[in-house]
Formats: C-alpha cells, structure tokens, sequence
C-alpha cells in the first residue's frame, strides 16, 4: 500500500465484505430464513462491521511489522 489513506479504503472495502458475508451466514445459520431475516441480518452486520474496523485499523500495523519481519 503507498499510503495510510489507501490503506484506510483498503481495510474498510474488505471488512464491509466480509463482515457482510460472516454475519450472513451466522444469521442463516442461527435463525434459518425467517420472518424478519433481512432486519436480523442487517444488524449483526452492522455490529460486526463497527467491532471489525477499529480493530483491523489497530492491528494491521502490527500484523505487517510482524510478517516483514519474520518472512524475507
């Protein structure tokens, strides 16, 4: 990545994926489709991505430093 802005888009676009798709299937897994599914969904993504972002914002550093250093 050439910059921390990039960096930033980067982890959002992916943590908004994922988090969708993970809290998607967790709902269908836990509730099958139901009445009311979509509204379900939708907020264990929401929690799911406000959790997944400050922590992937906050480790990713970390995680590179490491891998840089144990991987030449």
């Amino acid at each position: 990545m050439k910059s921390k802005k990039q960096m930033l888009v980067f982890l959002s676009i992916m943590i908004f994926i994922m988090t969708f798709v993970v809290s998607f299937v967790g709902t269908w897994m836990n509730f099958g489709l139901i009445a009311g599914f979509v509204l379900q969904w939708l907020k264990a993504w929401g929690v799911a991505f406000i959790t997944a972002l400050p922590v992937a914002i906050i480790i990713a550093p970390v995680i590179r430093s490491f891998v840089s250093e144990k991987i030449q």
